[in-house]
């Protein structure tokens, strides 16, 4: 039996629902020198390069871009940056992912910062669910839905010209 897809936001919707986000980060933290935008996985990346693009349009702050690549056997989470991670010392981060489900995923990334002495972490993603197993919550949330647990978010990505979010 085939599942049906929903489309619950197209392109057009993310673009905007992308620069409202920006527009919340850049209101919460209009006094940061520096914002790191940390974008987990592709997915995330792909939403965590959007709201660079947008905040760079609105904000003359620095803006640091760093990726986390979650090892998916145990939930080791794997940093790449064009700065020294020793940088993150009193900055603010803005963990950025595609869809918050479990919370699991943010709290992995989130905890190895804690070691590096940063001043404020937030989360920001297109989609919030309702299943959390993990004391994370979103401080920028592009849409929230209450889903079934049998029910998926797909952040669909393939096509940079034509982003869709569905429900499976």
């Amino acid at each position: 039996m085939e599942m049906s897809t929903d489309l619950i936001l197209n392109h057009r919707q993310i673009t905007s629902k992308i620069t409202r986000l920006a527009w919340q980060i850049f209101e919460n933290n209009m006094d940061e020198e520096t914002i790191w935008i940390a974008g987990i996985d592709q997915r995330g990346m792909d939403i965590a390069d959007l709201i660079t693009a947008e905040l760079s349009k609105i904000s003359q702050q620095q803006i640091r871009v760093m990726s986390i690549v979650i090892d998916r056997k145990n939930f080791e989470p794997n940093f790449f940056s064009d700065h020294s991670l020793s940088d993150l010392k009193d900055a603010v981060v803005i963990v950025v992912d595609d869809v918050l489900n479990s919370g699991k995923t943010i709290f992995s990334a989130m905890l190895p910062m804690l070691q590096h002495q940063v001043a404020k972490i937030q989360v920001a993603v297109l989609a919030s669910r309702s299943h959390r197993l993990f004391p994370v919550r979103a401080d920028f949330v592009g849409i929230s839905m209450a889903t079934t647990l049998q029910e998926h978010l797909n952040f669909d990505n393939s096509n940079p010209a034509d982003l869709k979010l569905t429900l499976s």
